[in-house]
């Protein structure tokens, strides 16, 4: 597994092609936007997907997991993709979460669409802060060191001549927004008017290309 190594806040992470971030000292493992069961969401409101996003979601996160053997998992919302999302969960499925979260020490961070979650035993937080620095859903717009998810960065660029749409992360001096690790979850190109106004010319972009880590840096703008 290739990554990238960043200081951020003082501090070393290691950025992975599985969209999640690996934090050393502290041997956390971040990730965020999970959405599970978008798929089956969609298909109560008549647009059939695949149900099986859920599962293919959880059992990368195993695979990152047993890879990064961390301390402590943090999720940084949007766990589930609404409230009734394990009411539609398969049995699999469960059996499979309930083992995660028996095994692992989890930490969740509440986001727009699992405020109402509920998993037995876990309560979920506003936000979560270790050392200097606030782990969120969505980024405030103060100069306030934060690591947060939902806006689902994406690029449309040029890479070695192939025209490629991908998955980042963004970096700044104050501010990191991952990716969505879901299956179903798509994102929101990092030039799109809805995007945070914190891109400029320190802004580094990190696309996962080829289970690969690639710094674009300033060369996207």
């Amino acid at each position: 597994m290739k990554h990238y190594k960043i200081k951020f806040a003082s501090e070393t992470f290691e950025i992975l092609p599985s969209g999640t971030i690996f934090w050393p000292s502290e041997e956390m493992l971040i990730a965020s936007d999970l959405h599970l069961e978008k798929g089956s969401s969609f298909n109560k409101e008549g647009t059939f997907l695949p149900p099986y996003d859920s599962f293919d979601t959880i059992t990368r996160l195993e695979e990152i997991i047993k890879i990064t053997s961390p301390k402590k998992i943090l999720l940084l919302g949007d766990t589930l993709h609404d409230k009734n999302g394990l009411l539609r969960m398969s049995e699999e499925v469960k059996k499979k979460i309930f083992s995660l979260l028996k095994k692992n020490s989890f930490i969740l961070i509440s986001g727009n669409h699992d405020e109402e979650l509920a998993f037995p035993n876990l309560k979920l937080d506003p936000y979560y802060k270790l050392r200097n620095i606030t782990f969120t859903h969505e980024m405030s717009s103060n100069e306030t060191l934060e690591i947060s998810g939902h806006f689902h960065p994406m690029v449309s660029t040029k890479f070695k001549g192939i025209r490629i749409r991908a998955s980042c992360f963004v970096v700044t001096k104050n501010k990191i927004i991952l990716p969505s690790f879901g299956t179903f979850t798509g994102g929101l190109d990092i030039k799109n008017n809805a995007f945070p106004n914190i891109i400029n010319k320190e802004t580094k972009i990190f696309i996962i290309y080829n289970q690969q880590i690639i710094n674009l840096g300033v060369s996207y703008f």
